[in-house]
């Protein structure tokens, strides 16, 4: 038997033992490391090149035994402290759609059946999220590019085909409307993570390629009028240059030339773009602690089971659920950042920080809006608001924050073409 031979059968039969397949390639390194200096150490002392192999492997002792160590070591958990408050809250939302379909004065959503499609959104999303808990999220990095090419061309059908729903275009599939642009951040993410994991932001050439590549998606944005997502999208882009290791002058500096055309806009057009919260005439001190407080349907009614779902918690439910509910996704948030600082592998750290961020801005965005102190449109609050595409790529974002803690020890072994 050939020595090599004797090595590789050795690190084969450790494997087998060790049930998470992500880690393999890190254990195989290891023990040829170790085999590889407890067979110089055996030469040196005079042992022929076969002896000290033989030696090496004594020493590292029974590869059954060492697997079933290793086995135990590298076990691959799922994350309670992540699932557990997507679960609270989705099953929050699932609640308060029940109660507008079946027991409240909303006839309009009850012909929606908000609930009835709410409960197979968040079944599609739940399957997804539990799959990609699974899934090795590094190979992802591999096709980062091409995502980025993608999302372009989606928003870009979008704002030449797309179907206008309060004054966000929607992208006509046939068999549904998709509202390319809220699902649009967490595509960037996937693609800038991915492109700039390991960019030379301290080269002017790279920099301006750079900030090209991500001021396009950008733009689009900006044209579909989805003004909320658009500032969501910079900042989200923000937030990844600078863990990619941008400088924070350059950060500041795309973050303030970004947002002068959106907030001129903005605030020329505000009138048009603001949606006032349909509870905005009742005033929130007349929310009880606990339970309803209003008999009859607000107006604008189109908007309460999505963009103001928070204000309808409040008074239909009262300020102890409004207040529990936005606790469980605070913390979502929290642990998704405590993730960021345990993640070895550079791709997966950009996603973490770009997913992070995205949630805490689209979740800030929708509590102002709701309280009223929002010059921007609502956004969906995070995996409680009525939606397909929003639960969907929510409850797909949890997956992969499942999957990149699961690996969180593991190197880059997935290299981009």
């Amino acid at each position: 038997m050939a020595i090599e031979k004797k090595g590789e059968l050795y690190i084969e039969r450790i494997c087998k033992r060790v049930r998470n397949k992500d880690v393999h390639a890190q254990i195989a390194l290891e023990i040829q490391d170790h085999l590889l200096s407890l067979k110089e150490e055996g030469m040196s002392r005079g042992l022929s090149e076969e002896e000290a192999i033989d030696y090496a492997l004594t020493h590292l002792g029974d590869a059954e035994a060492l697997g079933d160590q290793l086995n135990k070591t590298h076990k691959a958990p799922l994350d309670v402290k992540t699932i557990l408050p997507v679960l609270a809250a989705s099953l929050f939302g699932l609640v308060v759609m029940y109660y507008l379909q079946f027991h409240s004065t909303i006839s309009a959503l009850n012909e929606m059946s908000v609930f009835n499609k709410s409960l197979v959104f968040y079944i599609i999303g739940l399957l997804i999220m539990l799959t990609l808990y699974t899934f090795d999220y590094r190979k992802l990095l591999t096709y980062s590019k091409y995502v980025y090419v993608g999302t372009v061309l989606l928003l870009l059908l979008t704002v030449i085909t797309g179907d206008k729903v309060d004054g966000v275009p929607f992208l006509n599939l046939g068999i549904a409307h998709v509202n390319v642009t809220e699902v649009a951040p967490f595509l960037l993410i996937i693609s800038f993570a991915g492109i700039f994991h390991s960019w030379k932001w301290r080269s002017t050439r790279s920099l301006w390629f750079g900030v090209g590549m991500i001021s396009i998606p950008i733009a689009l944005l900006w044209t579909t009028g989805a003004l909320a997502t658009t500032f969501i999208s910079i900042l989200v882009c923000t937030a990844i240059m600078h863990a990619s290791g941008a400088g924070l002058k350059q950060v500041i500096t795309f973050a303030a030339v970004s947002t002068i055309w959106p907030v001129v806009h903005l605030i020329s057009h505000a009138q048009t773009h603001t949606m006032v919260s349909p509870y905005a005439d009742l005033p929130f001190k007349q929310a009880d602690l606990i339970g309803s407080t209003i008999q009859t349907a607000p107006s604008l009614m189109s908007e309460v089971h999505t963009d103001f779902i928070l204000a309808y918690t409040i008074y239909s439910f009262g300020w102890l659920a409004a207040i529990a509910v936005s606790g469980t996704i605070v913390y979502f948030i929290y642990r998704a950042f405590t993730i960021s600082s345990s993640v070895n592998n550079a791709f997966g750290k950009l996603l973490v920080v770009g997913l992070a961020t995205t949630f805490t801005a689209q979740f800030t965005v929708s509590i102002l809006a709701n309280m009223g102190l929002s010059a921007l449109p609502g956004v969906s609050v995070p995996f409680i608001s009525f939606g397909g595409s929003h639960i969907i790529i929510e409850m797909l974002a949890a997956g992969l924050l499942l999957s990149i803690y699961r690996r969180r020890n593991t190197v880059d072994l997935v290299v981009a073409n």
